[in-house]
């Protein structure tokens, strides 16, 4: 590849990037101000850009058509279409993290709430007036409840904010028309469903953890019993041929 012909694959990747990359912010990232929307869509564009330019230098230059422009174009799509996964990926991590810090802090929520609508406190008070729980998500649930909102409001604009199935057990059970005794059980039925699935949660962790224990093991006694095999056999093949 000629220099030219670089500096145009560099040039025709930018002008096609400028048309392909999205200028919005994924609907799965989380809610922000202002600035730091626009801080995280312009640091968005750039990687992909990075990934199109980058895409397409590989493409000119492991290839040797003489095409420019087809495969100039190829290479920016590729390098688009990896940074989707990467980014889609890097989403679902996020997300599933996210899920399992809320897991626990609606468990140690509801623990809470359950003590105090023992001792004569209504759930709503409960909620709002429980303290020690610093995941975000409990908070801004909070907040929304203090700031004046009716609670099936509050719980509408926290869920649409992050769908979870931990937050759908919850606000189902805080928006339950049921009487004190029947929520008590309730509650203490959720908190122990809860911590069953976290219980197994963290076992399948522990046991996936394990089992990829074995695989570098694996390897490491293979190898090794697979060349001592290999050279009496290839010298016991070649005095045959001989």
């Amino acid at each position: 590849m000629t220099g030219p012909q670089f500096f145009l694959s560099i040039i025709l990747a930018a002008a096609g990037l400028a048309l392909i990359a999205p200028a919005r912010i994924p609907a799965a990232q989380f809610r922000a101000s202002a600035k730091t929307a626009f801080s995280t869509g312009v640091a968005r564009k750039a990687a992909f850009a990075a990934s199109a330019l980058f895409g397409s230098a590989c493409a000119v230059a492991l290839t040797s058509v003489q095409a420019i422009l087809p495969t100039v174009l190829i290479g920016a799509m590729t390098g688009l279409a990896s940074a989707a996964l990467i980014e889609r990926s890097l989403i679902d991590h996020r997300k599933k993290r996210r899920s399992e810090k809320l897991e626990s802090s609606v468990i140690a929520l509801l623990e809470q709430i359950y003590l105090m609508v023992i001792n004569g406190s209504s759930l709503q008070s409960s909620l709002t007036s429980a303290e020690g729980v610093g995941n975000r998500d409990i908070v801004n649930l909070q907040n929304l409840v203090k700031s004046g909102l009716d609670l099936e409001t509050a719980a509408e604009f926290w869920i649409g904010e992050f769908d979870d199935p931990a937050k759908r057990r919850l606000t189902d059970l805080l928006l339950a028309r049921t009487t004190t005794s029947e929520t008590l059980a309730l509650m203490a039925g959720l908190v122990q469903q809860l911590r069953s699935e976290q219980r197994f949660s963290i076992i399948s962790t522990i046991e996936r953890r394990n089992q990829l224990v074995w695989i570098p093991v694996t390897i490491a006694v293979l190898v090794p019993g697979m060349i001592f095999i290999a050279i009496p056999l290839e010298a016991t093949l070649r005095s045959l041929v001989g």
